[in-house]
This record gives C-alpha cells, sequence and structure tokens, in this order.
C-alpha cells in the first residue's frame, strides 16, 4: 500500500487514532463479556471461554486492519509482526523470558517444601488439557491484547514519542482498559496489569518483533490459568503465595528486564557496520 505525503498528513491525529481505537476495543471487549454471560451465566463455562475467545480475535483483527488501513494510512507489516522464521524464534524468546525463571525458581520452592503441586489427571490428559489452553489463550489473551498495545497502539506512539515515553503510555493505556473492562478491581491487580504491561512494551522495544511479546504473555497466560480453579489437572497448594507472587511474577519479570538490559546494551556497544 503505497500512501501519498500528503494522505498521511491528512489523517486524523494521534489521539484520535489511539482513543478511536481504545473505546471499540473496550465496548467489544465488554459486549464480549456481559454477552456470554447473559446467554450462558456468570459462573465460568469452558464454552462460555471458547465462545469469547473466538470473538476476541475475529473482533480484533479486522479492527485494527481497518484502523491501520483507514486510520493510520499505513500497512499492517508496520506493526511488528515478522515472517515466519524470525516469529517462532521472537515466540521462544518471549517465552524463555518468562518460562525458564519461572520454572527454575518454581521448581526450588516445590523442592524446598515451600508449596506442594499434585497431579490429579493422566499425562495424556493434562497434555490435551494445555493444548486447548493454549489456542485459547492465543485466542483471548495473547494475540489480541499484544495486537492491539504491544501492536498498534505501541507503534503510532513510537512515531511520536522516545521509546521510554512510548513503553510508559502503552502500559497506562493497558491498565486503564483492565479498570475499564473488570480485569483490574484491587490494588495489586492494578500493580500487576502495570508491570506486565512495561515488560511487555520493553520486551517490544528491545525486539522490535511482537511474536516475542505473544511468547511472553502467552507463557504466562497458561501456566497461571491451569493451575488456577478452572483447571483441575494440577493442584498447587501455595499457601504464602511463594510460586504464585515470586516465581510467577517477581522473579521471572525481575529477570526479563536483566535480559532485555543486556540485549539492549550489547547492541548499542556493537560496532555499526
Amino acid at each position: 500500500m503505497v500512501l501519498s505525503v500528503q494522505s498521511l498528513r491528512n489523517r486524523p491525529a494521534l489521539v484520535i487514532r489511539v482513543g478511536t481505537v481504545f473505546v471499540a476495543v473496550t465496548i467489544w471487549w465488554l459486549v464480549l463479556y456481559h454477552g456470554v454471560s447473559a446467554i450462558v451465566g456468570d459462573e465460568y463455562t469452558r464454552g462460555g471461554h471458547v465462545v469469547r475467545a473466538i470473538g476476541a480475535t475475529l473482533g480484533t483483527v479486522p479492527l485494527i486492519y481497518a484502523a491501520r488501513r483507514f486510520l493510520d494510512r499505513k500497512p499492517w507489516s508496520g506493526l511488528g509482526f515478522s515472517a515466519v522464521g524470525p516469529g517462532w524464534r521472537a515466540f521462544v524468546f518471549g517465552a524463555a523470558c518468562w518460562g525458564v525463571p519461572a520454572a527454575v525458581s518454581t521448581a526450588v520452592m516445590l523442592w524446598l517444601g515451600w508449596a506442594g503441586l499434585t497431579i490429579q489427571g493422566s499425562l495424556p490428559e493434562i497434555l490435551v488439557a494445555l493444548v486447548a489452553l493454549l489456542a485459547l489463550v492465543l485466542l483471548y489473551e495473547a494475540v489480541p491484547e499484544e495486537l492491539i498495545f504491544r501492536g498498534y497502539f505501541f507503534t503510532n506512539l513510537a512515531e511520536r514519542w522516545p521509546t521510554g515515553i512510548t513503553v510508559l503510555v502503552q502500559a497506562i493505556l493497558f491498565t486503564m482498559w483492565g479498570v475499564l473492562i473488570g480485569a483490574a478491581t484491587s490494588i495489586d491487580r492494578l500493580i500487576l496489569l502495570s508491570t506486565f504491561a512495561l515488560v511487555l512494551g520493553a520486551i517490544r522495544a528491545t525486539t522490535g518483533n511482537l511474536w516475542a511479546c505473544i511468547g511472553f504473555h502467552a507463557t504466562f497466560q497458561i501456566s497461571t490459568q491451569f493451575l488456577g480453579p478452572r483447571w483441575h489437572y494440577l493442584d498447587l497448594d501455595d499457601p504464602d503465595m511463594n510460586v504464585t507472587v515470586l516465581s510467577f511474577i517477581i522473579i521471572p519479570f525481575v529477570c526479563s528486564a536483566i535480559v532485555l538490559w543486556a540485549l539492549a546494551r550489547k547492541r548499542r556497544q556493537s560496532p555499526r557496520a
């Protein structure tokens, strides 16, 4: 899609573009949640989860495509999605940023007896459930949320502001969105969402690849949800919140920040061609 300079000059202002998409995705998520709840009830059901997951992606992708084409007047390729080769490597990198320190610290805490884990299903059942949850997480959280916040918003904000401000503002938008859709109803949830968004923004800024953010987001969501009350294959006994807080949040977030800092520093010090 080749666009003239005049076309870019005549496009809506940044605040209008970002504001329009922010309002649209907020309304869509509220429709998904309350619309499905009106049919299946307020209690969690697997069917309701599937409908919301499919609806999240089917609603987000055309919305962002339209916003990119008619509001930004720029190509989809500028959002940070790479080809399959670099994409899967970036996905694995993002997944490892959270998964490796989380897995190691969880194993240590289980070995020390600070928490307990009981397996309540067979290995084939657990693997099938994990694959199903991976699909739901990608459709409901990882892909649409990253496409919106670290894709569309980050790209637009980065055109106007330095990287640090861009990372901060997209995190503020993500946290505000969480409040509006009911995902952040307490101080600890606000802190979690804002910190989560800051780390994801740093991953996007450092790697330049949206798949790295999707990998980090998906791995975090799969692990925390699979050990939660809605999936009954593993029972985590964590009375002091050692695994929940330290292994799943503090340790992997801090380790990811250190890795990203080291990568950014290495790139700054590498000789330019």
